[in-house]
Parts: structure tokens; C-alpha cells; sequence
């Protein structure tokens, strides 16, 4: 189990949650409570996701990247943090079925929140069941198909099954939405060999 925790973490597909910031102080009086920020305090995912599409070196897209990761997850109770917090701990421990449940309870309070299928998808990865990990996929990009970290991780779970056709269409979606992801050219290039048999 610690080496498919390993193998994410070179993926890049470890859950972002690992680090997310503590919910505001002010939202701790809520706990249990979904959070509905006001819309003026509500950031702005398509003006981010246009300009890590337009990003021109590698730090700004990091910079976006965790600025999306934000903003993806600005809604979300301090219980529901609470339970990512605990799944990504299970994680860590190898315990991939224990992260797998928090996130169900996760999804119990807050379903609508497309980040959260996709840090279960993450789990389920991890606990070896392919074929949750992509239903939940399904979930997370109909909810939020711009989503490079989504994506990403579709192209690995895809990878894992076998289907290389279906891996390297996603990494297409992943380079048009983040261009300067780590790897991005070669990865893609690795993947439509593997796909199609001759080099782009």
C-alpha cells in the first residue's frame, strides 16, 4: 500500500487536500454546517482556469494550480475538512479503505461539492478499485470538467486499466487546461505511443 501512495505522489495525483489551509476561524461555529460563502468572497474559477491555460512558465501554473485547489474548496464545511484531513491520514497509514469511508461520510454532507468525488476517485485509486475511481471521475468532471487535476487523474486510473487510448485523451485535456503541468509533453508523448504505436 505504501508503494501506491508512492506512485501517486510521482503521478501527482496524491490527494491536494493534504495540505489545504484550515477553514476561516470564523466558520468554526458552523461545524456540521454547510458553508455558503457570499458571492462576492466566492473565487473565480474561470478567470483561474484561463489563465493557467494561458500560464507561460512553471511557477506561475504551480501558483495557479494551488490557487485552484483553493477555490475548489472554498465551500466546504469544517466538517467536511475535518474528514478529508482524517482520510488523507488513512492514506499515509496505508489504510486506503479507512480514507475511502471518511470520504463517503464527506460526500453525505456536502454531494454537490465536485472536489470531493474527486479526492474519493483518489482513494479508491489507492485501495485498488479502478472502477470506482472512475465512476467517481464521472461525477467529478460532469460537476467541474475544468478540472486539470481531475483529468490527470483519470489518465492514470486509465493508464492502471490498460486502456491507453482512453489515458491519453485525458492527458490531451489535461495539457489544454494546464500547459505547463510537470511532464506534460513527454507524458503525452509516452501515452500516444503506448496508444497508437508511432510518436506525435
Amino acid at each position: 500500500m505504501r508503494a501506491m501512495v508512492a506512485a501517486l505522489l510521482w503521478l501527482g495525483a496524491m490527494p491536494a487536500w493534504a495540505d489545504a489551509p484550515a477553514a476561516p476561524a470564523h466558520e468554526a461555529s458552523g461545524a456540521g454546517q454547510p458553508v455558503h460563502p457570499s458571492p462576492a468572497s466566492t473565487p473565480d474559477l474561470s478567470a483561474l482556469t484561463a489563465q493557467l491555460a494561458a500560464a507561460t512558465s512553471r511557477a506561475a501554473a504551480a501558483d495557479l494550480e494551488a490557487r485552484l485547489e483553493r477555490a475548489r474548496r472554498h465551500a466546504l464545511s469544517p466538517t467536511t475538512r475535518l474528514l478529508q484531513r482524517g482520510a488523507m491520514a488513512h492514506l499515509v497509514d496505508g489504510k486506503a479503505l479507512g480514507a475511502v469511508e471518511d470520504l463517503d461520510d464527506a460526500l453525505v454532507l456536502q454531494p454537490d461539492v465536485a472536489i470531493l468525488w474527486r479526492d474519493r476517485a483518489q482513494a479508491r485509486l489507492a485501495a485498488r478499485d479502478l472502477t470506482g475511481a472512475i465512476a467517481d471521475l464521472g461525477v467529478a468532471l460532469q460537476r467541474d470538467g475544468q478540472d486539470a487535476v481531475a483529468w490527470r487523474l483519470l489518465s492514470a486510473v486509465e493508464e492502471q486499466r490498460g486502456d491507453w487510448q482512453a489515458a491519453e485523451q485525458a492527458w490531451q485535456r489535461v495539457m489544454a487546461l494546464d500547459p505547463m503541468v510537470d511532464g506534460g509533453r513527454a507524458n503525452g508523448e509516452r501515452l500516444h505511443l503506448k496508444a497508437f504505436g508511432r510518436p506525435t
